[in-house]
Order: C-alpha cells, then sequence, then structure tokens
C-alpha cells in the first residue's frame, strides 16, 4: 500500500524541485558547489590539500545555510539580519526604575489596618462579643 505524508500545517509544506530537495536548497547546493568545487581543483597545488580543505568548508557553510538553515520559520538571511540588530544596531539596555508606588501609600495602608483592629477590639469589648480583628 502506498502512503503519502500530508504535513500537519499547510504552510510549512515545500515543494521538491530536484533530488528531494526545494529550490531555494537546490541553488544554494548547485552555488556552493560552483564555487567550491573549482577552488579546491586549483587551490590544492598552491597551498595543500589540507588548508584549501578547511577554507572550502569555511565557504561552504555559510551558502549551505542560505538554503537549508531554519530557526522559528525565518530563513538564514532573517535570522543574520535579527541577530546583528540585536546584537551591534540595537542593543537592549535595560534599566531597572524604581517607581515607588506602593511606599507612599504604605502607611495609610498600616494606619487604616490598625484603625479597623481597634474599631474591632472596642467593639468586642464595649458588645461582649467575642470578635477577633482580622490580621
Amino acid at each position: 500500500m502506498i502512503e503519502i505524508r500530508v504535513p500537519k500545517e499547510i504552510t510549512e509544506y515545500k515543494e521538491k524541485f530536484l533530488f528531494g530537495l526545494t529550490v531555494r536548497q537546490f541553488i544554494s547546493a548547485a552555488a556552493a558547489l560552483a564555487i567550491c568545487v573549482p577552488l579546491f581543483i586549483f587551490g590544492k597545488d598552491a597551498i595543500g590539500e589540507d588548508l584549501i580543505g578547511w577554507i572550502i568548508i569555511l565557504i561552504a557553510v555559510p551558502i549551505l545555510a542560505f538554503g537549508f538553515f531554519k530557526y522559528n520559520g525565518m530563513n538564514f538571511e532573517d535570522f543574520i539580519v535579527l541577530l546583528i540588530r540585536q546584537k551591534w544596531l540595537e542593543p537592549q539596555k535595560r534599566t531597572y526604575i524604581d517607581y515607588p508606588v506602593f511606599w507612599y501609600c504604605r502607611q495609610e495602608i498600616i494606619n487604616d489596618e490598625l484603625a479597623h483592629q481597634m474599631a474591632a477590639k472596642k467593639r468586642s469589648r464595649k458588645g461582649g462579643k467575642n470578635v477577633q480583628p482580622k490580621a
């Protein structure tokens, strides 16, 4: 029996273009190959296979990231723009400002509470009822 995968969220569906890759992934892989293969062929004699291999990795990773990287629904370029904006362009300097709203009315609240407790004590003495003040 043939099974068909149906994505749970229709907006996350990406049509496959070639070799099971989306158009974006295929273009980034082709660009990485177009840059790195000639670089390896012509650079291995000049600086050695080990060093050119590391250089190719450092060049290919960002190129491939444009096609394959996704973070919270953002593509690589959106993520990099957000990262640069938050780290260097608009750093968030959070300062704590104390607005002592409670301290201004604190004494008034304490006085009201004491007045209620005193009134409850007076009522309990006069009326003979055993009323407990609220704590």
